[in-house]
């Protein structure tokens, strides 16, 4: 049991770090030749994360019930 959560472990950290490589790239690259495009991305890209880190705070926590009194969750 704890190999197997040492292995998921060390296996979602790798892939988390794969996945922001992959998507950091774009920026990386334009910030080289194309300066101003390159701070409208970033600007872009956070408001983009933190519309839908709030949409699930909302989506979670108000309309399946995890911050009310009555949550109404049906697993799928």
């Amino acid at each position: 049991m704890t190999a197997y959560l040492l292995v998921f472990g060390l296996g979602t950290m790798a892939g988390m770090m794969l996945m922001t490589t992959a998507i950091s790239m774009p920026l990386v690259y334009s910030g080289k030749k194309f300066f101003q495009m390159n701070r409208y991305l970033i600007a872009m890209s956070g408001v983009a994360s933190m519309a839908f880190g709030i949409f699930l705070v909302y989506h979670i926590g108000f309309v399946d019930g995890l911050f009310t009194s009555q949550a109404h969750w049906v697993p799928q």
